[in-house]
């Protein structure tokens, strides 16, 4: 009985060499990767309080592990209490504070496509700080003024990333897989800037549609009173 219960635990562990997806893992990751990007392509806006929180409970997490290692590396309190509490906090401040979201996705976002755009001016160096800095109290500023565009540009990058990541898993590795380095590059490009064009565009035109009209109140003037 005990053996045949640890062969079942065995198996239902996807990474085990005995499990029930053997040699089709990677197709796996690949399905739940286009599945969990597509959310964030389709649905990232409509739901943004849930993908706020989400993505704050994760980062918040990550800065407590940050925080115990940092300051206390060899302290008595577990890490997990660090984790926890950051998490939450995390994931308060994304959902109540909208704004302060925007302008760190604003800066954030300013400062990645100056980096493509123009990678000699954010390297380390004597203007690599200074250029950053500039950059995202440029892009903190316009996130403050539209934090919606960028959060859907942002999550839009976001599923675009995870599933250009499961469809080069899935397919462009067994066709292009013999290819040099530029026509790999040129495939992935052709899948993962439609797909940022497509989120954006239908998150914006989504959003609209569901946002609630204004009730227009007809206001009634009554005549002037005849005089007598």
């Amino acid at each position: 009985m005990a053996v045949d219960l640890v062969r079942l635990v065995e198996r239902l562990n996807l990474a085990h060499s005995q499990s029930f997806a053997g040699t089709y893992f990677a197709e796996i990751l690949a399905l739940l990767s286009i599945v969990f990007g597509g959310s964030f392509l389709l649905f990232a806006w409509k739901h943004h309080e849930y993908y706020l929180g989400m993505t704050g409970f994760l980062v918040g997490g990550w800065a407590g592990l940050m925080l115990k290692s940092q300051f206390s590396a060899a302290g008595q309190i577990a890490p997990f209490l660090y984790l926890g509490v950051c998490a939450v906090a995390g994931a308060f401040v994304a959902v109540q504070f909208r704004q302060f979201i925007g302008i760190l996705l604003g800066g954030f976002s300013v400062c990645v496509v100056g980096s493509v755009l123009a990678p000699s001016m954010f390297r380390p160096g004597e203007h690599g700080l200074l250029t950053a800095g500039a950059s995202f109290l440029l892009g903190g500023g316009l996130g403050a003024m539209f934090p919606k565009f960028f959060f859907v540009l942002n999550s839009s990058l976001i599923g675009s990333v995870f599933v250009t990541w499961g469809a080069s898993t899935a397919i462009l590795s067994s066709i292009a897989g013999g290819a040099n380095p530029q026509v790999r590059v040129m495939l992935h490009l052709l899948v993962f800037l439609p797909l940022l064009l497509f989120g954006v565009l239908y998150q914006m035109v989504t959003s609209q549609r569901d946002e609630p009209q204004p009730i227009v109140v007809p206001v009634t003037i009554p005549p002037p009173a005849a005089a007598r």
